[in-house]
């Protein structure tokens, strides 16, 4: 988990550098090495391998590759079992518009998307130390409005269009 979600530390720092294609490598090549240690089992290692995925293909993405990152992205669709699920997927499906230059496709993710209910215990998330802590529901809503907001961008570019008033 912290050659992927620690700063500074794995690929990130190489992203930080905006040296997506050498972030890319480095995260297939890590995960053809490790991806045999992580059992498809357990739901932990599931994610860990999905999100590695992920972050390879933004990666490809954001240095302009996108005949690399788009089979990666595709294969980042989760069976549906919760309205999470279906909100993940939605977000696969504007990413994908998005790099595929399918605007009208796009803004129909971004409608289901916003439709969307959150899950029942969703207002009770409590982060560190078990205190309460606030999560926007539905995530990644504002990237998806980012990347229709800055729509003749590359994906580098658009992926940081979203509401700065919403970040951090």
């Amino acid at each position: 988990m912290s050659f992927d979600h620690t700063e500074g530390k794995g690929w990130r720092p190489l992203y930080e550098a905006q040296c997506y294609i050498e972030a890319a490598e480095l995260l297939r090549e890590w995960c053809a090495r490790h991806g045999g240690d992580f059992s498809p089992t357990k739901p932990l290692d599931r994610y860990i391998l999905h999100i590695l995925s992920w972050h390879e293909a933004q990666m490809w993405a954001f240095g302009g590759r996108d005949d690399e990152a788009l089979p990666i992205f595709d294969s980042t669709y989760v069976p549906v079992e919760s309205n999470s699920d279906t909100a993940w997927n939605l977000y696969v499906d504007g990413t994908l518009a998005f790099l595929r230059r399918d605007q009208p496709a796009l803004q129909a993710a971004i409608s289901e998307l916003a439709a969307i209910p959150p899950p029942p215990d969703w207002g009770n998330a409590v982060g560190a130390g078990g205190r309460p802590i606030s999560i926007e529901w539905p995530q990644n809503l504002d990237l998806l409005q980012g990347l229709l907001r800055c729509w003749e961008q590359t994906y580098s570019v658009a992926y940081v269009c979203r509401d700065s008033a919403k970040l951090r």
